[in-house]
Parts: structure tokens; sequence; C-alpha cells
């Protein structure tokens, strides 16, 4: 633990982008939320802003450095005599008015409790955090919060590990050969499904022609005259727009990820099993993987699968 409150900085490069990115995010939070303190075990005395006006260490900084307890918290400087602090050196004259208006400053303390210490967000009335308040919060631009497509992330009804590989996909951070390069990694740009083109993102996902196989069982299915959008997020963007010639407009929202999930299933098998599967077996594990999102069942005869196919 970096300190009482989180962890430690993210540092490493392999397997942690989304925890990276969480964990970025802590000061910003940080600031937009106030401590109530409890038994006082969390809180540092000294960094933490526990008093209305501030951190001790940013309103005392003479005071900070003579202390000896630079590290310790509410609950280890206090007791039920009051506060027990110790200093390097005997104070100067001039220091004393400081001291005084230190222990002034304390004196709106009015004790430790049996209960936890607390954060709470300081943008409603409860204090409870929620990812959506804090969403409003920090994208205030009304542009930014339209054109970004969280709800056909967010919102469809697939696993939540397939929502977090959705929302890697939109912001182009999915370890494709690509993006492995960019982090130093010496290796073969080829595609994985096709081999005639560098792996991207855009590419395999959208471009790769063993990809578009799996994109035209749904598209020539409702017979959609359909031009391959340039990245992610205009395909999520433009996919919904055509949700009006579906009969079932949640099921509609699904078939980009599942198209997606099939593909990087199939592009890993290749690549750490160094298997594949046939073109005919990627299309039925496809419609498998939609029929069972859609009814949360798993058939593998064709019938059933093609009967989901047809309540789009």
């Amino acid at each position: 633990m970096e300190n009482h409150w989180s962890t430690k900085m993210v540092t490493s490069t392999y397997g942690t982008s989304i925890w990276m990115a969480i964990r970025n995010f802590w000061p910003k939070l940080r600031e937009n939320c106030s401590i109530r303190i409890g038994n006082g075990m969390k809180v540092s005395y000294w960094e933490d802003s526990w008093l209305e006006q501030g951190s001790l260490k940013t309103l005392f900084p003479d005071i900070y450095i003579l202390n000896q307890q630079q590290k310790d918290t509410v609950a280890e400087v206090w007791s039920n005599q009051g506060w027990n602090l110790s200093f390097r050196r005997p104070l100067n004259d001039w220091e004393i008015q400081r001291l005084v208006d230190f222990f002034g400053i304390l004196e709106q303390f009015k004790g430790t409790s049996t209960s936890q210490d607390g954060l709470f967000w300081n943008h409603n009335c409860n204090g409870n955090f929620s990812v959506k308040e804090a969403y409003k919060k920090f994208n205030s631009f009304t542009h930014q919060i339209t054109v970004w497509p969280w709800e056909l992330i967010w919102k469809v009804k697939i696993p939540p590990k397939v929502s977090c590989f959705t929302w890697l996909l939109a912001k182009q951070a999915v370890l494709t050969r690509e993006n492995l390069m960019k982090r130093g990694i010496q290796l073969s740009p080829r595609c994985f499904l096709c081999g005639e083109e560098a792996e991207t993102v855009n590419h395999l996902f959208l471009h790769c022609r063993i990809t578009n196989i799996l994109w035209s069982i749904f598209i020539n299915s409702k017979g959609l005259l359909w031009v391959m959008p340039r990245n992610i997020v205009q395909a999520l963007k433009i996919w919904s727009s055509f949700a009006y010639i579906s009969g079932h407009k949640e099921r509609w929202k699904i078939i980009p990820t599942c198209i997606w999930w099939s593909v990087w299933k199939e592009r890993n098998l290749r690549c750490f099993q160094n298997k594949s599967n046939s073109i005919e077996k990627m299309k039925m594990n496809c419609l498998v993987l939609f029929q069972f999102w859609c009814k949360q069942e798993y058939m593998e005869d064709l019938e059933s699968v093609l009967n989901a196919l047809g309540t789009l």
C-alpha cells in the first residue's frame, strides 16, 4: 500500500492496463473526497486533509519539520488525554506562537470513535461515490459525453469481462502485435488471421478478410448495405444506428462484441497454442456465442443457433 487509502502506483507494462488507468485516477478522485474520522487508523495525521482548513503539513510546515511523528496516523498521535506530540528539539521563543496557532486549529477535533474512517464523495448529499457521477464530473463537456459510445459498451447485456475488452478496443489498447511493438517488443507485425496486413486493432477487428466473413453472417441476414468504418468507435455507433431494422434491438447491439470476442479467441488460439479453426468452425463458434448471450443457453445444434439469428 502506498498509503492507507490506495495501493502503490502501477509501473509494470504487462497485464495491468485497466488497473493502471484506474490507479492513475486516484489523485483526481482524492481531491474530490473528504475524510470523516472514525478510529483514525487510516488517516495520516500530517498529510491527509481531515481538517476543514486543509492538511497540517501544508498549514504548518515549520511545525511539521520539527515533529518526530511525520508518518503517524491520527490514532497513533491521539489519546484520551489529548495529542501526544514529540519534537526533535525544544522550541524557540518565536516558535511558541506558531505552536499556539497549531493547537488552536486542532480544537475543532472531537476525538476518535470505534467506527471505521471513511472517504466521502463531495458531489452529492449522501457522500456515496458512483462511476456515473464521477464521469459527469470529469467529462463536463456535453460534446465528449455524446460522442463516446459508453452505452454500447457498458449497458449491453454481455459478460463484464467482455465489456472491459470492448472498452479496450474502443481505446485502441488491446495488445495486438502493433501495440506490443509500441512497447518495444520485437516481433513480426503480420496479422495472425490473414497473414497479409499489419495486426492493428482496426485491421484485426474490422478490416481483416477473415473477420469480414463473420461480419457478413449478420449483415447478409438483414440485407444490410454496409461499408466498414475506419475504427471501433465508429463501428459501434453506426451499427447501433441500424438497430431499427431488427426485431430485437438489444440482441442487435450484441453482434459487434460477439464478433470481436470470437476473433480475439481465435487469434489467441493461433498465437499461444499454434492451433487454428477452419472458417466454418469460426462461424459456428461465433453463432453459438451469440445464441448463448441472447438466451443464456449453450446449444451447438445448427437449428437452435439459426433460430436465435432469426430473432434479429
